[in-house]
């Protein structure tokens, strides 16, 4: 399930309105049906206000919304499978030096 797919089933599942729930993150309800949609990327600032309107794991919220921002990168990208083993091993000589 994409993010904003993801957003919209806990939104809908606590009987919150769009407008209700755009008000209580202090967004626009046009862009908060767009992020839905899956037509606009939420900032990560918005996926915690998100976290906490919608009483979920903020951490759970932003491992899906970094994973989309990532497939959205390399989708259309001949060898996307082979960039992400790269970019794994990368990210694990870092946590390794840390």
């Amino acid at each position: 399930m994409e993010f904003g797919e993801y957003i919209r089933s806990l939104r809908e599942k606590r009987n919150l309105l769009l407008r209700e729930m755009a008000a209580n993150v202090n967004m626009d309800v046009a862009y908060l049906s767009k992020i839905e949609r899956g037509n606009r990327m939420a900032r990560r600032e918005q996926v915690i206000a998100f976290a906490k309107e919608l009483k979920e794991d903020e951490n759970k919220l932003i491992k899906l919304w970094m994973s989309e921002q990532i497939v959205q990168m390399i989708k259309n990208e001949k060898d996307s499978t082979e960039i992400l083993k790269i970019a794994e091993e990368k990210i694990s000589k870092i946590v390794k030096k840390q």
